[in-house]
């Protein structure tokens, strides 16, 4: 009797304990790569493929912390979902590429862009902010993929595009060359407002309010661990956190994922609330998103 009891005990703590972390197939996956890798007891870890399913995780509250594109998060929390941002991992990744020269905003004039399609997705949101701000007229296009949009580029039915990476360097090892990277993202977004840091908070990781009320010890243990892995592991195990997105994407080609890596800026902080607070108030005055959530940040 005194056995099953403590196998019932055990048994209810890792029911309590359990957690489940999601993280989007792409550039995203290197920094949380040691933390799926070397997994924290009773963690289930998993992937979101589109934004359809990552917006059903947070609305129905099916994922306890899920790494997000910033606007994407708070918009689905403007929507209801309960959830806080605890930090920010990824703050390089969009590039505007094409086989014709774009030495300045001014060039897109009367242009068409294609990028892909999905709310809160930071190339859209920075497009539509240049048009408001330097009122200059061109067209979006959204495309529901990165391979498609590679594949316009390089039969030449398109020619200009706004994406992140790995997309971009598939882009130029796919047409060796012929494409290129023509402006960074990040500087484009610093100029527009003045900005010393060329950098964005473009996706960062997500708790379920449930979740750090039940256990505030388990959230900072897998943030804690999340922040290992991408400060720590992503630098010094490089190949083995490569290998592993390599493995998990498989149609991503292993040189593509390097030249990705080396213009993607990562690494982990919940020091976010400044440079945060001024990408949001850009984004709600150019009507990126519906409102600032008052209580949106996790202090743990």
């Amino acid at each position: 009797m005194k056995k099953l009891f403590l196998i019932l005990v055990l048994f209810s703590s890792l029911i309590l304990f359990a957690g489940t972390f999601y993280n989007p197939l792409g550039p995203t996956l290197l920094p949380a790569a040691g933390l799926y890798i070397n997994k924290i007891p009773t963690l289930q870890t998993s992937y979101w493929r589109n934004i359809d399913q990552a917006q059903t995780l947070v609305l129905k509250e099916q994922a306890d912390f899920i790494v997000l594109p910033v606007a994407l998060g708070v918009e689905l929390i403007n929507k209801g979902a309960k959830y806080k941002l605890a930090g920010i991992s990824l703050w390089k990744t969009f590039y505007l590429i094409s086989s014709k020269e774009i030495k300045n905003i001014e060039d897109l004039k009367g242009k068409r862009i294609i990028t892909l399609h999905g709310p809160g997705q930071t190339a859209d949101v920075i497009l539509k902010i240049i048009k408001k701000i330097k009122k200059i007229d061109f067209e979006i296009v959204y495309v529901t993929s990165g391979p498609e949009i590679i594949q316009l580029l390089a039969s030449g039915k398109e020619n200009i595009a706004v994406l992140p990476e790995p997309f971009v360097s598939l882009a130029e090892v796919k047409t060796k060359g012929k494409i290129k990277v023509q402006m960074d993202f990040q500087k484009v977004y610093a100029s527009l407002f003045n900005l010393k840091d060329e950098k964005l908070p473009i996706a960062g990781v997500f708790v379920s309010n449930k979740k750090f009320k039940e256990n505030p010890n388990f959230v900072k243990r897998v943030l804690d661990g999340y922040k290992t892995s991408a400060n720590e592991f992503y630098k010094n195990n490089f190949e083995q956190a490569l290998n592993y997105v390599y493995n998990i994407m498989q149609t991503m080609p292993k040189i593509v994922l390097q030249k990705a890596a080396s213009r993607s800026e990562i690494f982990y902080t919940n020091d976010i609330k400044n440079i945060t607070n001024i990408y949001l108030k850009n984004l709600y005055e150019y009507g990126a998103i519906s409102k600032i959530p008052e209580d949106l940040y996790l202090d743990y």
